[in-house]
């Protein structure tokens, strides 16, 4: 169909940031296990776990295995004083 624009699902995931003692920095996605990566600064981080998280997904579609998100749930805990 000529001009037909494409709709592609998305799915909203989650990565989540920190920076260890030795200054490299975790990269991970808390809706898909085992998704860690270690670099040296936030955004090559950031870069590496979009690009792990789309060839999970393209092999998951590839294998005819649909991705579920884990369900993720906030609580709020209590700080100590």
């Amino acid at each position: 169909m000529k001009g037909a624009v494409s709709m592609a699902k998305t799915v909203r995931l989650h990565i989540g940031l920190y920076q260890m003692p030795d200054g490299m920095y975790v990269a991970s996605c808390a809706e898909v296990p085992h998704c860690r990566i270690l670099r040296q600064n936030k955004e090559h981080a950031v870069q590496d776990a979009k690009k792990y998280l789309l060839q999970f997904l393209r092999e998951r579609q590839a294998e005819g295995r649909p991705f579920e998100p884990l369900e993720l749930r906030a609580i709020d805990f209590p700080l100590p004083e």
